[in-house]
C-alpha cells in the first residue's frame, strides 16, 4: 500500500544528526504536543524528548505505527483497542497469567491459593455459585494491560492497571484455529458482543483465547466475561443474569 506522502530517501541522515542534539529534540517534542493538545502542554507519561525523537524516527523508518503509538500515548495500537473496550483481552497474554483462577470447578478456595481473598467476597462469591449451574463460574483476579517503552532502556515493558477481585464466567465457542482464522479474525466475530456487554455492564472485561479449551480430543476457543467486584458487587445476581442472557443470545 501506497504511504500518503513519498518517502524521503536516507532520511535516517537528518534523524541522526536532530538526536545528537538535544534542544532539537525537545523542540520536536513540544511541536508535536502543541499540535495534539489545546493547551499547549503534555500531561501524563511521556518519554524524554531524546527518546521520543528516536522512537519517533524509528517508527518513520520502519513503518511501524506501534512504535509510534507506544511513543506518544504508551499503547500499542491493540492496547488502545481493548482498552476502549472494542476488542477482548487474551487470556494469559505475553506468558503472564491473566486472570488469577482463585476457585476449582465446585467454587472452593484452590489451596494453593497466594491471594488473599475478603471472607466477604467470598461468601458473595459462594451464593451466587450455588445459584448459577448452567455456567462456568471461578472467583478470579484480573487486570487490564497497557505496553509502554522503559525511559532508560527503551526496552517495551508492559504495565498492569486495576487489578481487582471479581467474578468470571466461561463459555465455550468454535474452535477459530481449525477454520483457519487469524486472532484478529476471531475478534471480528464476537466484537459485537463486546460491545453489548459495555453497553449494559460498563467495565466489565471481555478475556478471549484461541484453542483454550479440549475436551475428548476436540479443542474450542474460549471466551470469559470477568466483572470486578469494585463494579458489580451491587445487585451482583442481576448483573450475571444480564452477561449470560446477552452470551447466549449471540451463541444462537
Amino acid at each position: 500500500m501506497a504511504t500518503i506522502f513519498p518517502r524521503e530517501e536516507k532520511a535516517e541522515y537528518l534523524f541522526d544528526k536532530i538526536l545528537e542534539n538535544p534542544q532539537a529534540c525537545e523542540r520536536l517534542m513540544e511541536t508535536f504536543y502543541e499540535s495534539v493538545e489545546s493547551d499547549g502542554e503534555y500531561s501524563g507519561e511521556v518519554l524524554p524528548p531524546e527518546k521520543f525523537a528516536k522512537a519517533l524516527f524509528d517508527a518513520y523508518k520502519n513503518k511501524d505505527l506501534t512504535a509510534f503509538l507506544l511513543a506518544i500515548c504508551q499503547h500499542s495500537m491493540f492496547d488502545l483497542l481493548r482498552n476502549a473496550y472494542l476488542v477482548p483481552f487474551r487470556f494469559n497474554a505475553d506468558g503472564h497469567t491473566n486472570p488469577y483462577i482463585l476457585t476449582d470447578g465446585s467454587g472452593n478456595l484452590l489451596n494453593d491459593c497466594k491471594k488473599a481473598v475478603p471472607d466477604k467476597m467470598y461468601h458473595k462469591f459462594q451464593k451466587v455459585y450455588g445459584q448459577n449451574d448452567d455456567v462456568k463460574m471461578y472467583l478470579a483476579e484480573g487486570y487490564r494491560k497497557r505496553h509502554c517503552y522503559d525511559e532508560v532502556t527503551m526496552e517495551v515493558k508492559d504495565y498492569r492497571m486495576g487489578e481487582q477481585l471479581g467474578v468470571l464466567l466461561v463459555y465455550e465457542l468454535p474452535d477459530t484455529i481449525k477454520m483457519k482464522e487469524t486472532e484478529a479474525q476471531s475478534y471480528v466475530a464476537v466484537m459485537d458482543l463486546v460491545m453489548q456487554l459495555q453497553e449494559e455492564l460498563p467495565k466489565s472485561i471481555v478475556y478471549y483465547g484461541q484453542e483454550c479449551l479440549e475436551e475428548k480430543g476436540e479443542h474450542f476457543d474460549e471466551l470469559g466475561v470477568f466483572l470486578p467486584f469494585t463494579h458489580f458487587s451491587e445487585r451482583l445476581e442481576k448483573h450475571i443474569e444480564t452477561a449470560k442472557k446477552i452470551v447466549y443470545q449471540y451463541k444462537e
